[in-house]
């Protein structure tokens, strides 16, 4: 058997490669495997978007397959070169690209993985009909919460056909981009609590404000910055503001921001309001950047959280309990500092970028065993070079707006 025969070929198939959080994660996945010495080929369905540029820049082969408002044309053009192409594995990060993906891949006798990025709850209510397609063409899913393989498990998918792979973050990338520059837009003498997330009502905003009029009472130090783009809430958003008595220099909303990780080396504490997540990237985000969170138990972010040593996990409509901990932090640096390096440790362990090829082939391999693919798991077992590394790639050096 030749080298090549040895070697796993994955094809990777999204359609979305914006700036977003699912998406740096694919991006993140897609690098794992090139550098560990899969034979990767990535199909894009979209058109732009900022991290096509970043896969061609580190190396990775892509090939565009576009046809707008022609669906039926790029799944045509996708099983043609997945036929050609004969990967031994289809990955599918994003839910909503399973239709194109796993039909395309049954049509080439791969395993098919389906990627879960939200609670599950969002992916299954979004596609309707096709969900059930979707559902039963996968081999499995790789899903990035808990939370959302109990809500597959509740939908009747099978347990064996579902394994959990957290978000992960490049700490290397996120210290290098800490240090840039940041606007001089934010209020200084300022104790600063910052929400991250685009302003959509399911982020419940609504909630942060609340408990920052609250805290404000108690600690008028405080002021409250929101970033992200907006979905629509902004302006309730800014009338409820004006209607608990802040002031522009008491609240900042910034819009999208591309600057993230230096965002949070200047503020004092992260808060998540969410009624649900999949994994919060911003919480691995903010104690990548040594900050205490305060969050609801969406998702995963009670797991994330360790309450009492990382931050504090408050029920969803508590806001009397956000502002008590805005309060009790705003009052003590060395709670903030404690907080803030004990979850700087708890990403470097469990959360970085590092072991991401690891954990990935160790699902592969389980995958590959559920399936009695004997040809699939010898590929995994002699042709991926685990813990390769290589030179970070400036290119992922650009933040993501949060969504």
């Amino acid at each position: 058997m030749n080298t090549q025969s040895r070697q796993l070929r994955l094809a990777m198939v999204a359609s979305s490669l914006r700036r977003g959080g699912a998406e740096k994660q694919t991006v993140y996945i897609a690098r794992a495997l090139h550098n560990a010495g899969v034979d990767l080929r990535f199909f894009y369905l979209g058109c732009g978007g900022h991290y096509e540029t970043v896969l061609r820049e580190i190396g990775v082969p892509l090939r565009q397959i576009y046809y707008p408002n022609q669906p039926w044309k790029i799944l045509a053009e996708l099983i043609k070169a997945l036929r050609q192409l004969r990967p031994g594995m289809v990955l599918v990060n994003q839910f909503g690209d399973l239709h194109y993906g796993a039909a395309a891949g049954r049509c080439c006798n791969a395993l098919i993985l389906g990627g879960v990025r939200s609670d599950g709850w969002y992916e299954l209510r979004i596609h309707g009909c096709l969900t059930r397609l979707m559902l039963r063409l996968a081999h499995g899913f790789v899903a990035n919460s808990h939370r959302a393989r109990r809500t597959l498990a509740f939908q009747g998918v099978e347990p064996q056909k579902m394994e959990v792979l957290p978000n992960v973050i490049d700490l290397r990338e996120f210290d290098a981009r800490s240090a840039l520059r940041f606007s001089d837009s934010l209020p200084a003498g300022r104790i600063l609590v910052a929400a991250v997330g685009g302003l959509h009502s399911c982020k419940r905003f609504d909630r942060f404000l609340e408990a920052l009029a609250l805290a404000r009472h108690s600690e008028p130090a405080l002021a409250g910055v929101i970033a992200g783009a907006d979905f629509g809430a902004r302006a309730a958003l800014e009338e409820r503001a004006k209607a608990l008595g802040m002031t522009p220099s008491d609240l900042i909303f910034l819009g999208e921001c591309d600057r993230v990780p230096a965002l949070l080396a200047r503020i004092a504490m992260l808060v998540l309001s969410s009624d649900y997540e999949g994994f919060p990237n911003v919480i691995l985000e903010a104690m990548a950047a040594r900050l205490p969170v305060i969050t609801t138990p969406a998702g995963d972010a009670s797991l994330v959280v360790q309450h009492g040593k990382t931050g504090y996990v408050v029920e969803c409509d508590d806001t009397e309990g956000m502002a008590a901990f805005m309060i009790r932090l705003a009052r003590s640096p060395s709670m903030r500092m404690n907080l803030g390096e004990a979850g700087r440790r708890r990403v470097e362990q469990e959360y970085n970028y590092e072991s991401l090829s690891e954990r990935l082939v160790a699902i592969f391999r389980r995958f590959a065993d559920r399936q009695r693919n004997a040809s699939l798991l010898q590929m995994l077992e002699r042709g991926v070079a685990i813990g390769k590394t290589t030179e970070l790639s400036g290119a992922l050096l650009v933040d993501t707006p949060a969504t």
